[in-house]
């Protein structure tokens, strides 16, 4: 039993996003919960995950499923006695009605649907209707039905909005690139072909010394002692935004990535826009075979990423960490003060 209620808060250490998706709670308001116990599964723009009780106690749910919250907002509580003399759990709670019994909406596609005048009805058949889902609607992707007659109160007239068709050019993709940067489409077309072409083929049958420094040339900044494979993927078009410390090994086939770019229409309507993010890998890390780091990643010092692994938030030190996403599956030690050795 806790001395005391516990906020459950979607943390920002492991989030990229301003706002995550609540997507389920594992048990119901006022039930009895264990420290260590799942509690909640959040979705991100790269990945769902959860949230664990952190202590003995009872839970009282504050956000439902389907909601659309903050990132360090209060989601609901682990309390130290039976839920008594507080406020009702919002965990029953719809958001505002829209639609037929059994049907939920996100809070984002619930003010798109008010916005554009959409009847929410062409919607029929989807559990749980997210903003994207009414993109895909008002760009014609989804067939909308014949509405059935409602109460005057929620008859909105329909407005009509267009999408203009994504570019496709590759052009456009160097100018794009090029503001981003603050340069010109031939100090882009140049620094592609030194650093992605050139000295991206380089590292894959040069000497491990050569390898490091071929890195560096590339805008890696990289501390002393460290392993690359000549396989790994050190990412293409900002390698001077990964930071290496000292006695680091990255192995075969590891991608560590700090950007994502997804196609014209993605990016152009909201549902997946660009991102472009620092990784750090601290002192003393391990990075295993064939697994990805995402962008905005820090790995600890000394923590061991496993084989496979697909990175998507920070990992503790002295941690390891496996699975798709991954997560923390052991802690290590920390070795006393003045008595760390390695090989």
């Amino acid at each position: 039993m806790v001395n005391a209620d516990i906020q459950i808060t979607i943390p920002r250490e492991t989030v990229n996003d301003d706002f995550v998706t609540l997507v389920k709670w594992y048990h119901p308001s006022g039930s009895r919960v264990q420290a260590g116990e799942r509690l909640l599964s959040f979705e991100t723009s790269k990945a769902v995950n959860d949230i664990e009780a952190a202590a003995d106690g009872y839970l009282e749910i504050q956000q439902p499923e389907g909601a659309d919250v903050p990132v360090g907002e209060v989601v609901g509580y682990v309390l130290a006695h039976p839920v008594s003399g507080r406020s009702a759990s919002k965990a029953g709670e719809s958001l505002p009605a829209v639609a037929a019994v059994g049907q939920q909406f996100s809070q984002k596609a619930h003010l798109r649907i008010e916005r554009e005048g959409i009847d929410p009805q062409v919607f029929e058949g989807i559990g749980l209707v997210r903003e994207a889902d009414v993109i895909r609607f008002l760009n014609g992707v989804q067939k909308p039905r014949e509405p059935q007659p409602q109460a005057a109160s929620l008859s909105v007239p329909p407005v009509t909005q267009t999408v203009p068709p994504p570019k496709k050019s590759l052009l456009f993709d160097a100018r794009s690139s090029a503001r981003d940067r603050g340069k010109g489409i031939f100090w882009l077309a140049c620094n592609y072909f030194f650093r992605n072409y050139l000295l991206g083929n380089l590292v894959r049958w040069a000497p491990r010394g050569v390898i490091l420094w071929l890195h560096r040339l590339r805008g890696v900044r990289m501390g002393t002692d460290c392993f690359v494979d000549p396989t790994a993927l050190l990412e293409t078009a900002y390698p001077e935004k990964i930071t290496i410390g000292n006695d680091v090994r990255i192995t075969a086939h590891a991608v560590i990535m700090t950007h994502i770019k997804g196609p014209h229409y993605l990016r152009q309507t909201g549902i997946a826009p660009a991102v472009s993010k620092p990784v750090v890998l601290e002192d003393h890390c391990f990075i295993g075979v064939n697994s990805v780091i995402m962008p905005g990643v820090t790995v600890g010092q000394a923590a061991i990423v496993a084989s496979g692994a697909v990175v998507v938030n920070n990992v503790p030190a002295y941690s390891m960490v496996a699975g798709n996403p991954a997560r923390v599956i052991k802690r290590f030690p920390h070795p006393e003060e003045g008595k760390l050795k390695y090989d």
